[in-house]
């Protein structure tokens, strides 16, 4: 993998805007882009397809044999976690989530976290890059076959057709634009599709109504589980068949990170991670339920006395649990420290995309940069 100095195209913006990337601002760049040989993204693509399968592993045996974590770890309702393993039981299909990797030195792809209830940086990774790669060098590959993947899994998910709505804060223009991207690969499915505000379902005895009245029978939510838990139980029971669907819950936090490691403490793609604080080592603590890098910190522990090297992150996750996952030496690429965001679409590994900053912790000001296969 190697990092490459390019020339922006003239007039890019305009024409990643005319994409529908209209909330790019300064987190698009062009300056350069990310080399892979073909050898560097099969490895990828095993470590994604394993890490996948380690995590349904993981849920399939905490929501099966250790259904009290949900409540312990989650502190979710026990309604909800009923709801939960219907879900899981039900095989209730996912559309998509996104790993997030950091490539240790000898260019192993660490697993940071799974992103796997509402990832966004979706657009630029599916249509933004490819566009891209076309205009500047479209004589190379580029690991990207996330825009199909998502069409083909509209098809699977729902075999019969039909509608689909689409929810989420539409006050945020990215979260609103990755709602309408994702409602286009549903229309380019055969699906007819409406957008909306999350605060304009209507619940009444069970059942969501939008504002037209009409029932919403099948509803993909751009909104985290966890606020759904917490702000309205019986939403979360309520006669939808949601995308993603609730089980997913079990996998969109950090506290299963220490699950993966006490059940795969071998794979080389999982750092040790624990809910209480080891005795020594350098980690990075970061809370069970977070988001764009909000309130974490790296920590030097010895004899279980915490001694700071990177002071936490701002943020408003800092009011529950936190985990300690294991600070592994990353790979800097002139200066900058990327991770790849490796998607999952249809329960299989679809395409990358890269976001880098300038310090070790990727939040919501880190660049997202394209990539193309070289050899």
């Amino acid at each position: 993998m190697e990092r490459v100095p390019v020339v922006p195209r003239s007039g890019y913006r305009e024409k990643i805007e005319a994409l529908g990337f209209d909330f790019h601002g300064d987190y698009w760049r062009e300056e350069a882009c990310y080399h892979f040989t073909a050898r560097e993204i099969e490895q990828l693509e095993t470590a994604t397809a394993e890490a996948y399968r380690m995590y349904c592993e993981a849920a399939a045996y905490l929501i099966e044999e250790k259904p009290e974590w949900m409540e312990r770890a989650l502190g979710l309702p026990r309604e909800v976690c009923e709801r939960i393993r219907d879900s899981w039981d039900a095989d209730e299909l996912s559309l998509y989530g996104r790993f997030d990797f950091l490539l240790d030195r000898n260019g192993i792809p660490k697993i940071l976290e799974f992103n796997a209830d509402t990832p966004t940086s979706l657009l630029e990774a599916s249509v933004i890059q490819w566009q891209w790669k076309e205009d500047v060098c479209p004589q190379y590959d580029q690991y990207n076959g996330i825009h199909e993947g998502l069409v083909q899994s509209w098809k699977d998910i729902f075999p019969e057709g039909g509608a689909i709505h689409f929810a989420g804060v539409l006050d945020n223009s990215e979260d609103t634009g990755t709602l309408q991207y994702l409602a286009s690969t549903a229309m380019e499915a055969g699906f007819s599709t409406r957008v909306l505000d999350m605060n304009d379902l209507d619940l009444q005895d069970g059942i969501f109504h939008d504002p037209s009245g009409d029932v919403v029978k099948r509803c993909f939510k751009l909104y985290p589980w966890e606020w759904m838990a917490d702000e309205s139980p019986a939403g979360c029971l309520a006669d939808v068949t949601w995308v993603e669907p609730v089980w997913k819950l079990v996998m969109s936090n950090k506290a299963i990170l220490c699950t993966l490691f006490e059940l795969f403490p071998d794979s080389p793609y999982v750092l040790p991670c624990y809910l209480s604080r080891p005795q020594s080592g350098l980690y990075c603590k970061k809370p069970v339920f977070s988001r764009e890098g909000h309130n974490v910190s790296m920590l030097e522990i010895h004899d279980w006395e915490e001694r700071i090297r990177l002071p936490e992150t701002e943020g408003e996750y800092n009011t529950g649990a936190y985990v300690y996952q294991q600070y592994v030496e990353p790979t800097v690429y002139q200066g900058r420290y990327p991770v790849i965001g490796s998607w999952i679409v249809g329960g299989e590994p679809a395409g990358i995309g890269i976001r880098e900053n300038r310090s070790e912790i990727t939040d919501d000001l880190s660049e997202f940069v394209p990539h193309i296969i070289v050899g």
